[in-house]
């Protein structure tokens, strides 16, 4: 469903014939783990101490219960219209997989020391947090502008933005499995006090008008589809 409402509905909106986009989509049955292959290459390249075994680069982990879900990695997708879009655009958008418009989560994964996250001197002034949340917003805008594309999104019931965080001194949870057994790194990561403590933590809608709700997940707690 997503996939057909970003090649077939919003590249022709955009004055784009299908057959020139493609939607880089996986479908998960099970449930699973992302992260930023970008950000870990060269967290690894540059930093000594996160090499090896020392993290599994999981930012966050999703229990699907039951439900096929379908993620595309946006930014990837979107990258295809320079022409008309700039550059502020979150990671993935997830959806409902098939003809389900139960939910779709605009998602921006991030790894990054704790002091980063909310106002600070470094790079970013303003923290990853916000700055996730703006580029969450601008990509929401980017489709909804078109306008069948939007009525096809916003008929979703449950509209989110979800900022997905790992601390980066948060080397590789004792006792966790390696990436990949999903399954069991759930079982583990449940059974941690600290992952019961940082469950999912709602603001204010970030797009009132169309009730997209922010929230934010701090990893290894599980985000419950």
């Amino acid at each position: 469903m997503i996939a057909s409402i970003l090649q077939e509905i919003y590249a022709v909106e955009c004055g784009v014939a299908p057959r020139h986009i493609q939607v880089p989509i996986t479908l998960f049955r099970e449930p699973f783990t992302l992260s930023d292959p970008k950000a870990c290459v060269a967290c690894v390249a540059t930093e000594a101490k996160y090499t090896g075994s020392s993290c599994n680069e999981e930012m966050l982990i999703v229990n699907n219960n039951g439900t096929s879900i379908e993620v595309v990695r946006f930014e990837e997708f979107i990258a295809q219209f320079k022409a008309q879009h700039g550059k502020q655009r979150c990671d993935l958008l997830m959806a409902d997989g098939g003809d389900k418009r139960n939910k779709i989560v605009f998602c921006d994964l991030c790894c990054y020391d704790e002091k980063y996250i909310g106002p600070n001197s470094g790079c970013y002034p303003e923290g990853k947090r916000a700055k996730a949340r703006q580029q969450m917003k601008q990509s929401i805008e980017l489709l909804i502008k078109e306008s069948t594309t939007a009525v096809n999104l916003l008929t979703y019931a449950q509209k989110i933005c979800l900022f997905a965080w790992r601390n980066r001194s948060l080397s590789k949870p004792s006792g966790a499995p390696a990436r990949g057994n999903v399954l069991a790194n759930m079982q583990v990561f449940n059974s941690v006090p600290s992952a019961s403590a940082k469950q999912l933590h709602w603001a204010e809608n970030i797009e009132k008008q169309h009730e997209f709700t922010f929230g934010q997940i701090v990893y290894p707690a599980v985000y419950q589809w």
